[in-house]
């Protein structure tokens, strides 16, 4: 019987019947840290180590999280009190159940942005008030980029509607309504507004399908909110893009190998620069052994590519890689027949 009593709340006592003679193992005075959960209203569950007990308690646990006990006695039988308040980690552990509960509620209702915006703007007969805003938001959310660079993309990550809750919460009120202007996430909302307001004066059937789709686009920007909130490193953003014909298309392509002792790889590398086509074949073994192959498509690149050569070994040297070849190809190399082509996210290092 392991008795736990709170020094700071004397009613909340938690008393645990334990199969493990844990009076071996604790001394009197010992501080112990501890995890606390609320199961039902007259139950806890208590982890010591990795010793997981279920508590009778006379008052309901209300949070969950870490605390700190003491070792009271150990003999006839064990009490335990606690020495610190529950840390108010109850937020953290609760993370995955509040963000399963937005997906429950948000994912049913959510559609993808492109496809809301254009059933935004086939819509007909709304009223006139709500022309200008809808047409300001339609141009932001789906007119295309010819010119993408790092300034666009930045600022169309700022007002993609995921910072949104940030932008309000800063402290500088000149900032804020600047970058709420064109926030996606914040002109779905007055747009939601609007609707809702005009819908109680006149109901329409264009209405009904405006707050319908206003919905689907507000429920995808949580989602995406809450998918950034649960891996920061991974922006799922939406973002109307049109290739331009001038646009440069470089490709890089990872393969593997299979030999009898040793795996080997190759890379495939097509770069377009402005004298022609630059295609590179490496072949890398695991104890760092590397052949690289140049084909060149106009005489001008190539006789650039040979100034540099000393300066591309020195590299690869300096990168601790044993250079075994380099040399220029009279054709444009070939695959590996028996290699396998592999995902970046496949290779590890």
């Amino acid at each position: 019987m392991v008795t736990v009593s709170n020094n700071l709340i004397q009613a909340n006592a938690l008393t645990v019947k334990s199969n493990a003679p844990l009076s071996n193992l604790l001394q009197v005075g010992q501080l112990l840290t501890a995890t606390i959960k609320p199961l039902s209203n007259n139950q806890a569950q208590l982890n010591i180590g990795n010793q997981t007990f279920i508590a009778n308690t006379k008052q309901p646990v209300t949070q969950s999280g870490t605390v700190q006990v003491k070792v009271n006695q150990v003999s006839p039988e064990i009490k335990l009190s606690i020495t610190q308040p529950q840390a108010n980690t109850s937020g953290n552990s609760n993370t995955p159940n509040v963000a399963q509960s937005a997906y429950r509620q948000f994912i049913p209702l959510q559609a993808p942005l492109s496809q809301v915006f254009q059933q935004i703007n086939l819509l007909q007969s709304l009223p006139p008030s709500l022309q200008i805003p809808l047409q300001q938001l339609l141009d932001q959310a789906t007119k295309k980029n010819l010119t993408l660079n790092a300034e666009s993309l930045k600022q169309k990550l700022s007002d993609s509607g995921l910072f949104l809750e940030s932008k309000l919460a800063s402290p500088s009120k000149k900032e804020s309504s600047a970058t709420l202007k064109n926030d996606l996430k914040n002109q779905v909302l007055q747009l939601q507004q609007q609707v809702s307001e005009l819908q109680q004066q006149k109901p329409s059937t264009s209405l009904n399908k405006l707050a319908n789709l206003l919905n689907q686009a507000l429920s995808r920007l949580t989602v995406q909110q809450v998918q950034l909130f649960e891996n920061p490193l991974v922006t799922p953003l939406e973002m109307p893009y049109e290739s331009s014909p001038n646009h440069i298309k470089d490709n890089i392509e990872f393969r593997k190998i299979q030999q009898h002792k040793n795996n080997q790889w190759e890379a495939y590398i097509d770069s377009t620069l402005d004298e022609g086509l630059l295609s590179v074949k490496l072949k890398l073994s695991e104890n760092g052994n590397i052949d690289c192959y140049l084909w060149c498509e106009t005489e001008t690149l190539q006789d650039k590519v040979v100034n540099q050569l000393d300066t591309l070994k020195q590299a690869l040297i300096a990168n601790d890689l044993t250079v075994n070849n380099i040399q220029i190809s009279a054709q444009k190399p070939v695959k590996t027949d028996n290699s396998t082509k592999m995902a970046l996210i496949d290779i590890k290092i």
